[in-house]
């Protein structure tokens, strides 16, 4: 290394002494910017890839430490070289297990708070004798390997059990690597099912495929790293001087409180490690969630290159958590303990969230119901739900109230209107019915109709909470009815976008939670006919649903036949016009012209304007210890002001 550049080095290690070890990371990040502007090969870890503006490495997942040195899962391993994983159908090590637990678990102002959609405490579990904890990898034992255990589970007082018995979890077994091809290239779990169906078979790890895991898939990163990176377990390991998700960043900026434009609103996102917030692999050969529900993976996809992103936190009007929720509650669950970790973080590390108590702040819930079972701290912030219930024990139908605790007036449901976002889902095949769509004219599509009413689903008869009961009355009404021209099925049907098509109005209920029946109509060119009471519709804040649907309730359905029936010739052709005009908002799919994204900071854009205008209160400032807000005398007001 040339003088100049040893001088160079020389003088930052000194500064970084003089400053103090705990900013010696920051040294070290303006070492790596300048060695990257003067085109020296002098390599940072692999592992301390991604800085952000406090100088700390963004650590892949299983590793720790501010220079993400310490490979803290690594018994969670197959092999040093293999991926960590978490995931519960696979049998791995009891020292696996009891640092999962730990990896997740973390202390904060309100105690210590863990990943609520994992159990490890009582998962079977093996040991090697004579190892250190380092090395407890979590291959599956063979038949005739000596000096291992199979426990019950990690906590001292485990009882021994038959490893043949540890290998089963649910309908899986785990079996040696050696049971299968190539022993999955050390890049997968050799499992079986408990009947033993298809015999052992390699269940691979994210980004690879093939018989033996031999086969590596396209960049599956976000943005694929912009070819700035090398993408690992779906992480960025970013070339200086780039870092943050997929790449995108180069420039570091420091905190302070400098007011935002009043006219270019522009989103900030934290850079958060995977121990915080990371889409964990779910379970052995995880690829990815159920498509309808990754709507938060394609916003993130647009968001990056967005002009709304901001690398410069005092630019920012609102500022993004991306904590991918999702993987901490699953479709039926609600991440709460979750997003209490990384609010805690984040309230600690950057100064922005208190200066709102974070209601400048948005995070997605894409589970179900969304936010309806969320408490806390969460509450302050904009959710960006697709279940916009607003029920509440004044005011709700067979759908349980979710009102949340504060002020008689202030009470609301699973999504505060003035303030939560309620964006549509993923529709998985909405660029074909898109495509087939853009090439019908509207006269096409008003000849090709040839029923009055449609639908076709679940019914869950003994449910009342299951689409607001809506379902069950419509289901009983069209067989009291029997009238060719409104057709109901219970279950599915094999042409069942024909049938939308070829259909005025399509019934549009929700679900156990949010329904996607609304994208379908409009993809295909049928006019919804929304029946959710108490319920936001997708981006009703900024869309004008009259021009395209008829909104009705559970009291109106009797008559439903009269009032379709009372709609004219014109007045149909303007729903089905404008149908047509919007339909693109309910798509992300950017190919077939999808505008979600577009929507969705429309809708955040307006959801800002009323934090602006006071429209409503801080969350957290209206609980009250001894208050019990769903008695009949309510709460009583608070004297706190926002």
């Amino acid at each position: 290394m040339p003088s100049r550049w040893l001088a160079a080095a020389a003088l930052l290690l000194a500064a970084a002494a003089a400053a103090g070890a705990e900013r010696t990371e920051q040294w070290l990040q303006q070492w790596d910017f300048w060695l990257y502007l003067n085109k020296q090969p002098f390599p940072r870890p692999l592992w301390c890839s991604n800085c952000g503006e406090d100088g700390h490495c963004r650590c892949p997942f299983g590793r720790i430490g501010k220079a993400c040195e310490i490979d803290f899962l690594a018994p969670c391993r197959q092999a040093p070289e293999a991926d960590a994983h978490c995931g519960l159908a696979a049998t791995k090590s009891c020292e696996c297990w009891r640092r999962c637990r730990e990896y997740f678990c973390v202390q904060t102002d309100f105690g210590q708070k863990c990943h609520e959609f994992e159990n490890w405490d009582h998962r079977p579990c093996f040991h090697r004798e004579g190892l250190p904890p380092d090395q407890q990898h979590s291959r599956f034992p063979e038949p005739d390997e000596q000096g291992v255990k199979c426990l019950e589970g990690y906590f001292p007082e485990a009882k021994e059990v038959d490893c043949s018995e540890a290998a089963v979890f649910r309908n899986d077994v785990t079996k040696p690597l050696s049971a299968c091809p190539n022993e999955c290239s050390k890049r997968g779990f050799c499992m079986t099912f408990k009947d033993g169906a298809f015999g052992a078979q390699c269940r691979c790890d994210r980004g690879y495929h093939g018989a033996s895991c031999e086969s590596e898939q396209q960049n599956v990163c976000y943005k694929k790293c912009k070819g700035r990176g090398k993408c690992i377990d779906q992480f960025c390991h970013c070339d200086p001087p780039y870092f943050s998700i997929g790449c995108t960043r180069s420039k570091v900026y420091p905190a302070n409180y400098s007011r935002p434009s009043p006219v270019d609103f522009k989103i900030y996102m934290y850079e958060l490690s995977a121990q915080w917030a990371y889409d964990n692999v779910r379970f052995a050969g995880w690829q990815g969630h159920d498509p309808i529900y990754i709507a938060y993976q394609r916003f993130m996809e647009q968001f990056l290159d967005s002009a709304v992103c901001t690398e410069d936190p005092s630019a920012a009007s609102m500022f993004y958590i991306p904590a991918f929720t999702y993987s901490y509650s699953d479709n039926g669950g609600i991440g709460n303990d979750h997003l209490a970790a990384v609010i805690h973080h984040i309230k600690h590390s950057y100064p922005y969230w208190n200066r709102t108590g974070g209601r400048d702040h948005f995070f997605w819930t894409p589970a179900d119901r969304g936010a309806c079972h969320l408490s806390g701290e969460p509450m302050d912030a904009v959710k960006i739900t697709h279940f916009g219930s607003t029920a509440t024990p004044d005011n709700h139908g067979t759908m349980p109230p979710y009102g949340h605790r504060g002020e008689r007036s202030l009470r609301y449901g699973c999504a505060h209107p003035l303030r939560d976002v309620v964006a549509v889902p993923v529709q998985p095949w909405d660029k074909p019915w898109l495509d087939r769509t853009r090439q019908m004219t509207l006269d096409e599509f008003i000849s090709g109709k040839k029923r009055m009413f449609f639908f076709a689903g679940g019914v869950r008869h003994q449910d009342p909470e299951y689409s607001g009961f809506a379902r069950q009355l419509l289901h009983n009404l069209t067989r009291e009815w029997n009238d060719p021209a409104f057709e109901f099925v219970e279950g599915g049907v094999p042409d069942y976008e024909q049938r939308l098509r070829s259909t005025k109005f399509c019934l549009a209920a929700y679900g156990h939670g949010w329904g996607n029946r609304l994208l379908q109509a409009m993809m295909t060119g049928c006019v919804p006919v929304i029946v959710q009471e108490h319920v936001l519709q997708f981006y009703e804040d900024v869309l004008p649903y009259e021009l395209f649907s008829i909104r009705l309730n559970n009291a109106d359905l009797p008559q439903l036949r009269e009032i379709l029936r009372s709609v004219t010739d014109e007045q149909y052709r303007r729903l089905l016009e404008n149908v047509l005009r919007y339909h693109r908002a309910f798509s992300w799919t950017v190919e077939a012209g999808g505008q979600a994204f577009e929507y969705t900071i429309l809708s955040l854009r307006r959801k800002y304007l009323n934090l602006k205008s006071l429209y409503y209160g801080r969350y957290s400032h209206l609980q009250q210890e001894n208050c019990q807000p769903w008695t009949p005398e309510g709460c009583k007001p608070s004297t706190a002001t926002s």
